[in-house]
């Protein structure tokens, strides 16, 4: 932590064009009748399943935040055991 920068800069893109994204990672619970579930939503998605264990998955996500939030929705129905999110970060259209 003490190593990370000042900030030096600043900006608003609330009144500009711009493109955002997510990253999230999240531990779901799994058995093995709702593994290939979870696998299913994960690819329908265009998730990555990044690491398996016998009683969960690890599943990286990125995108907006509707559709980060959407992909959690479904994950809850399942029992999220982790989760961990950067925010956004974006850059302007121009």
């Amino acid at each position: 932590m003490n190593k990370l920068p000042d900030v030096l800069k600043v900006q608003d893109f609330a009144n500009g064009e711009y493109v955002d994204r997510e990253l999230v990672l999240v531990k779901v619970a799994v058995d093995s009748k709702t593994r290939a579930e979870v696998m299913q939503i994960s690819d329908i998605f265009r998730a990555k399943i990044v690491d398996v264990q016998p009683k969960s998955l690890t599943v990286e996500i990125t995108g907006n935040e509707s559709k980060v939030e959407k992909f959690l929705d479904l994950m809850n129905t399942f029992g999220v055991q982790e989760l961990t999110r950067t925010g956004k970060a974006a850059l302007p259209r121009k």
